[in-house]
């Protein structure tokens, strides 16, 4: 009767439940309390992954259930601040997943984002999670307008009881790491220094759809996809593409082909060492950095020949994919 409860308190929330263990969780809720890691967390960055591994490290040690929560929508996109995102719900999830937490939840940030933070305190993250510990980063705002902050956090946390610890953000050369500067390097085309501050590739995933063949007759054949995150700008990028279980060295050109008078930004990969029919599947391209700017040329001969360079740019290397 009591799980029944919780399940319909759950719907009533409007609060995503994601399992990432075998425990059953519902009743573990009733057994201890949890440690929650709150936070958009877009594209989960160095910064973002150091928040979890300390929620992680101060669960073992306190016996509690770990929960990463965070909003769908995120209120960037809510608040139309951004029209893209690093990495979407579902690739966040996963990205969760890999580092073991109890529980990842997904909250209707449009239910919740006129209720000041005191309320949302006690009536969300403890009165729904049992919250026991909370673990955010030193920028971390929250409540109506984003009114409420650290500060207000521990005056609440010594009302109602419960342990508060912030992590202090990551660096890269000096640079505190977040995601608005990651979006902004992307944007610009640097992708090696996004890489170097997400901890891994940036990554887009889509579906392989038929294209216009323009490679194919060239005897370049390439895949085109779309994809709902993609931030970079035009050009010709260092890639790979994972298929299935295998990833493949590749080049990538995003843009409008203007050598064919071609409109639209498209994504288009050409695969190395590979010729399988894969229309219809889904792939996911690692950007690993930016070749040169997308140009138009005088013929197809010279397109051809510079493409032959770009594949020749590239090398077989042990890149981590994620």
């Amino acid at each position: 009767m009591i799980t029944w409860l919780l399940i319909q308190h759950c719907l009533k929330l409007k609060v995503r439940w994601f399992r990432t263990d075998k425990r059953n969780f519902m009743n573990s809720f009733h057994k201890k309390n949890s440690a929650i890691a709150m936070g958009n967390f877009d594209g989960f960055h160095l910064g973002h992954q150091k928040i979890v591994e300390t929620l992680s490290d101060i669960a073992n040690r306190k016996r509690l259930v770990s929960v990463v929560l965070t909003f769908t929508p995120n209120p960037k996109i809510f608040f139309k601040k951004e029209k893209r995102l690093i990495i979407s719900d579902s690739e966040k999830k996963k990205l969760l997943e890999a580092l073991g937490v109890d529980r990842v939840a997904f909250v209707d940030f449009e239910r919740y984002y006129l209720m000041d933070g005191l309320t949302f305190i006690k009536k969300v993250l403890i009165g729904q999670f049992s919250m026991a510990h909370i673990i955010v980063g030193e920028n971390f705002k929250f409540g109506v307008k984003r009114s409420d902050d650290i500060e207000s956090l521990k005056t609440f946390s010594r009302v109602l009881h419960f342990d508060v610890t912030i992590v202090q953000p990551e660096s890269l050369k000096g640079t505190v790491i977040s995601s608005s500067l990651i979006r902004k390097k992307l944007a610009e085309g640097q992708v090696d220094l996004a890489n170097q501050m997400l901890g891994r590739c940036y990554f887009i995933d889509g579906v392989v759809s038929r294209g216009n063949k323009i490679g194919t007759s060239m005897g370049i054949p390439t895949i085109n996809i779309n994809a709902e995150n993609l931030i970079l700008p035009g050009g010709v990028f260092k890639t790979s593409v994972k298929i299935g279980s295998r990833t493949y060295d590749s080049v990538t050109n995003i843009g409008s082909k203007p050598t064919f008078d071609r409109n639209g930004k498209g994504i288009e990969s050409h695969i190395l060492n590979f010729n399988g029919m894969i229309y219809g599947k889904q792939v996911r391209i690692f950007f690993k950095k930016k070749i040169r700017n997308e140009k138009k040329f005088n013929s197809k001969m010279e397109l051809i020949q510079q493409i032959k360079k770009d594949l020749e740019s590239i090398t077989v290397d042990k890149d981590p994919h994620f």
